[in-house]
């Protein structure tokens, strides 16, 4: 955080002083102490890179974060399998999505589809099976980030916004708390986003004051300050009125023409599935039952598919 930002939290001359005395002495300390001894190079080019980017950089971003462009990662999942104690949730779940496609999980409540959804951001542990991310195995890796280059956000049910902070807070918060920009380009970011969902100028709101659908689009707008190139959403239209679920969706198709990124979505929603998803699979009892485009699952003689759509969309056509 810069100085004028210290300023603006009213903090005292005395300490907005003494954060400016510790700024300088250690950008100074550590400069010299890489020119004095060349061995060190190596060691605190490293600790440099791990601060923050706004008092060891002179670029606008860091190098190793690229918020300018996204691309899109496939997901393989091969014989997913999940218990809590007797209860097994997850059965032999194979699933691949492909670069870059807006995939829906459908099916009613307590079929796993969540479950399977903090399995792909590693939020659980399969009990037996595999999930590979751009060809790399998620929980049979030996390293923590063994070969990954991508980033990836959430959007969860309840938005999870802090009410403590205001909407441009809540944008930013990813982008302050990793430090990979200056003050100034973190503001541009924040405007970026929240234009980006139809909330350009709503910075300085608190969440008190935001609807729910203004939420969902505040939480959309935090996951993508990252430039994320896979987002997952679970249960978006969630407690969302008609106009607030159509606008969430336009959102959301809005997206697919500015970012290359793969999204996936579980929601028992499934007019909203079919309106925005590329491909959608159908999940039951624990398994996927059937996978195809927004026609294909329409169309599907499954009599468990064709009881789900005939119950959430009273007899939707097939066309």
């Amino acid at each position: 955080m810069g100085i004028a930002a210290w300023k603006r939290l009213g903090l005292s001359a005395v300490v907005v002083q003494l954060y400016d005395s510790i700024y300088t002495g250690l950008h100074v300390i550590f400069k010299s102490l890489i020119e004095q001894n060349k061995s060190t190079v190596g060691l605190f080019n490293k600790l440099m890179h791990g601060l923050t980017g706004s008092i060891f950089q002179n670029g606008e971003c860091e190098g190793a974060v690229n918020l300018y462009d996204t691309r899109g990662v496939s997901i393989k999942i091969e014989k997913l399998n999940k218990y809590y104690g007797e209860n097994h949730v997850l059965k032999d779940i194979d699933l691949e999505i492909p670069a870059g496609e807006t995939f829906s999980i459908i099916g009613p409540s307590g079929t796993g589809k969540s479950v399977l959804l903090k399995h792909i951001v590693k939020l659980e542990t399969p009990d037996s099976g595999e999930i590979y991310i751009d060809g790399l195995p998620v929980f049979q890796s030996k390293k923590k980030d063994d070969g990954r280059d991508y980033r990836y956000s959430m959007v969860f049910q309840s938005s999870a916004l802090f009410n403590s902070l205001t909407v441009g807070e809540n944008v930013g918060l990813w982008l302050r708390e990793k430090r990979v920009c200056k003050e100034h380009r973190i503001r541009e970011i924040i405007r970026e986003k929240l234009a980006l969902v139809g909330l350009e100028g709503k910075e300085g709101l608190r969440t008190s004051e935001l609807s729910g659908g203004m939420k969902k689009r505040v939480a959309i707008a935090r996951s993508l300050a990252m430039n994320p190139d896979l987002i997952l959403y679970d249960e978006p239209t969630a407690e969302l009125d008609p106009i607030n679920t159509d606008e969430l969706a336009n959102t959301i198709l809005k997206l697919k023409e500015t970012t290359k990124n793969t999204t996936v979505i579980v929601t028992h929603d499934l007019n909203f599935a079919l309106y925005i998803s590329d491909r959608l699979a159908m999940m039951h009892d624990g398994r996927i039952i059937e996978v195809g485009t927004p026609r294909e699952i329409k169309a599907s003689q499954n009599p468990v598919v064709k009881g789900f759509i005939y119950t959430t969309t009273k007899g939707i056509t097939k066309d």
